[in-house]
This record gives C-alpha cells, structure tokens and sequence, in this order.
C-alpha cells in the first residue's frame, strides 16, 4: 500500500468517525426533544393567572419542539406549573426531566413533596431515596425521606437515617425531633424528654415544644409543662424544614399571596435576601396592596433599610388606611428616626381611620405616659383593655397611672384585670404580691407569692427582693398556706 493510499484510507476513516459521532449526537437530540415533548401537559385552565404565565409556558412549549433546549425549557416549564399550583402538570414534566437529566437531584425531590402531598408516600420514599443516592449532603431530602419512613411505621429506617443527618449536624432539631418521635411511638419518655428539650433549645421553641409538653405530662412533670406554656402563650403551627431547592421555584410564581407566604417563611428562618426578593416580586405583581407594601417595609427595617422602609410604610397606609398595624409600624419608626412630630400626626391620623384600633389606642397611651400626661393617657389605655381581654399589658399599664396618681383601690382593680386577662403575667404578679406585702396582707400576700414562685418568666432577681420583703414584713418565708 503506497504512502498516499495510507493517507486516503485515515482521511475517509475519519470522516467516518466524524459522521457517526455526528448522527449520534443528532440521535439524542432528536430523542431528548421527543423525550421533552411528550412531557409537555395539556394546557390547565389559566383563567385569572397573569397574561406573562401563558406567555412563558407557551414560550417553553416552543423551545422544547425547536429541540435546541429541551432539558433548559421542561425545567422552566416545571417551575412555572409547580409555582403556580398546578402539580400534576408539574409531575408529568419531572417525570420527563428524570429520563432527560437523571443525575440532577432537584427533579426527584421537587417531584417528591408533590408526591406525598397527595399520600403517596411509598413513592415518595423512592423518590427522595433517589435524591439522596445523588445529593448526600442536601439535609432537607433525607430529614423529608426519614419523616415519611416514620409515617409508614418504619422506624428503625427512619431512625438511621435521622442519626445520619446528626453526624453531620449534630444539632439539628429536625433531626432531633424525629428521633424523639420514635422515642415517643416506643414509649421511651425519658429519651423523648431529652430529644425534645435540645429541639426547642437549639430552634428557640420553634420546633417540638408541643410535643415537649406531652411527654412531660406523660412524666409527671407538671413544672415544666407550665413553664412551656408560659413561655408560649399560644401554641405555634409546624413548619417544615427550610428547603432551598423547592423556595427557589417560587420566583416563577404569579400568585402574589403565595409568595407573600413563602417569602415570610423564609424571612423568619433567617433567609431575609430571599425573603425580601420573593415579598418585593409579590409588590410588582400587586402594587395596589397595601399589605404586601407593609410586609416589604417590614424585610426591610429587619434588612436596616430605614428609609425603604417608610416608603413602603407611607405606601401601605396610603393603599390600605384601614391597616392599623401599618399605622403602628410608621408611628413607631418615625419615633426612632427622632421625628417626632411627624410620628405623632401619623398616630392621629390612624386613629381617624382605625378608632377602634386596640393596638393604636395603646401605642398613644404609652406616649402619653411617657410623656407624663396620665389622665390623658387613662381612656386610650381602658379602650385597649376592652378591645382585647385577652392581653394584659394595657390593663397592667392603667395599674401603673392609678398608683402613680394615688388612686389604689383602682390601681389593684388594675392589676387583678391584667390577671385574668394572662393569669401568669409577670409585672402583674409581681405588683400586686410587692402591694399586698407593703398592706400587710398575709394570706393574699403568700397566695401571690405561690404564684411568683410557680412562674418560670419572673427574672430571678425580682423573685428573691419579693422573697426578702415578704420574710422582712411577716417574719417568715413565704410558704404555701
């Protein structure tokens, strides 16, 4: 074979290799927009979502058939479905996107808390099993994988994997908390005890303190059951662990009172860059709504953008003069900023719109007394009272004018008011044992004393000076009757 015949022979077997490469790289182009197409749903009924919804789906729709970017468009398309509640839409294009892109985690577990939403936790459990094979760091799959193991009564797998995810924080309340429902689920109430206490410690009550007080009750531990709920007055709803990969699909939503949800949610579990951008997508979709105006002003007074904040607390009451929590937050700003004029015309501004505002009646009541002027401040505080029998603090501030105007029969009418508006609270306990020790009330010194002792949120230090008085006037400790 001659030199140049050798040379003919490589030349065409590379061009060979060149067309097979070329026609299986078309191959699979053609398959994946097969593939994306027939993962493409049905349009859903879109009446009264916005007009750019459409736009964007039909958009990928057309993307996905051009085939240059199938994978990139069914993505986005399961976005704008998920984001905006239409999930089985969203299943149909995740179950695509796991044949087409099987190696990102983000389709398995997007696709899994759809899944369970609906009960199906035994495909749940495969999906996010998937997920974790392929993402072993991501912690809200496998907190999400072991609650729905435990939900199946497969707790020793629950129980592994919850112990898994400690290892790598050890202080993980979820964590914490699902070994303690085990714990709970065997009767174990010491273990559960011991779980539960490091979740509220460590998420400062966030997480477990319900179940806290079930165990112990179930341990006989009526102190510390009372302690809790002093502490909590109301019991708190449960959220979910924090999960990054399914809040940032929430950016292709158009429901403005879903991202107002989501983005508070994220605020409040330390995420406020988020948090902010998901409330300010919320006010560009709805720039009408004075309340999503005032959940932006407050991201951005927490973010210490004062100024933004007024704007958007200026915007609010302007939109919605009815919100009197609006009001409030402006009055109160303006305070701090030392602007108080202007703080002080907003605050009767918003009594004109709002006269029956508890809060905003109470808001001028402390100024007033601040101020010192106390028979003003006697009608805003007894209208704050009686709009909210609940609370304590409006009663418990009328006690402080009467005594300071030497009005006590009123005063300790006051004060018995604000406790039973909130039995257990503290400056009222406090005032009413310090008032009957000075009267020489025994008995219901020693009663109130009881109640001091039993209260868990009285600082430590006002305890022991009630304790000292009480000993120094009746020459005995305060010992129950």
């Amino acid at each position: 074979m001659t030199k140049s015949t050798r040379k003919w022979l490589l030349g065409s077997m590379m061009v060979a290799v060149g067309l097979i490469a070329a026609g299986y790289f078309f191959w699979r182009a053609a398959e994946r927009r097969a593939v994306a197409e027939a993962s493409m749903p049905a349009h859903p009924r879109l009446a009264g979502q916005p007009a750019e919804l459409s736009q964007r789906i039909r958009a990928c729709e057309e993307r996905i058939r051009a085939g240059a970017d199938a994978i990139g468009a069914l993505a986005e398309l399961s976005r704008l479905y998920h984001a905006n509640g239409h999930y089985a839409e969203a299943g149909q294009c995740y179950r695509g996107l796991l044949r087409l892109d099987p190696s990102n985690p983000r389709w398995s577990h997007r696709f899994a808390t759809l899944v369970a939403g609906y009960g199906r936790l035994d495909d749940a459990v495969g999906l996010w099993r998937r997920t974790v094979s392929l993402a072993k760091d991501y912690i809200p799959a496998q907190i999400h994988l072991a609650d729905s193991l435990l939900k199946l009564n497969r707790s020793a797998e629950a129980s592994n994997l919850y112990k898994t995810v400690l290892k790598r924080e050890p202080d993980n309340p979820y964590a914490l908390l699902g070994l303690a429902r085990v714990a709970m689920d065997a009767r174990r109430w010491t273990e559960a005890r011991a779980r539960l206490e490091a979740a509220v410690a460590k998420s400062d009550y966030s997480v477990g303190y319900d179940l806290l007080v079930d165990v112990c009750e179930q341990l006989g531990d009526t102190r510390r059951v009372q302690e809790i709920r002093s502490r909590n007055k109301v019991s708190g709803a449960f959220f979910d662990i924090p999960d990054p990969w399914l809040r940032e699909i929430y950016f292709d939503c158009y429901d403005s009172y879903q991202l107002s949800v989501v983005g508070g949610t994220a605020a409040r579990e330390g995420d406020l860059s988020t948090g902010l951008s998901l409330v300010e997508r919320a006010v560009s979709l709805e720039p009408n709504n004075g309340l999503y105006h005032f959940q932006a002003a407050t991201l951005y007074k927490q973010s210490g953008n004062l100024d933004r904040a007024r704007q958007e607390l200026e915007t609010a009451v302007k939109l919605a003069p009815d919100l009197a929590d609006a009001w409030g937050n402006l009055f109160g700003l303006l305070s701090t900023l030392g602007q108080t004029g202007e703080a002080w015309q907003v605050l009767t501004n918003g009594l004109v719109h709002c006269p029956d505002s508890s809060s905003l009646h109470f808001l001028r009541g402390r100024a007033l007394l601040a101020a010192n002027r106390l028979e003003e401040a006697i009608p805003d505080f007894k209208q704050a009272a009686a709009a909210r029998p609940d609370e304590a603090s409006s009663s418990f501030a009328l006690a402080l004018i009467y005594s300071s105007l030497g009005r006590g029969v009123e005063s300790r009418a006051a004060l018995q008011a604000a406790l039973i508006a909130e039995p257990g609270y503290p400056p009222a306990l406090c005032t009413l044992a310090r008032d009957y020790i000075v009267g020489g009330d025994e008995p219901n010194a020693r009663s109130l004393m009881q109640k001091v002792l039993d209260q868990p949120r009285v600082p430590p230090q006002e305890r022991l000076k009630l304790e000292q008085a009480f000993q120094q006037k009746f020459g005995r400790k305060p010992s129950p009757l």
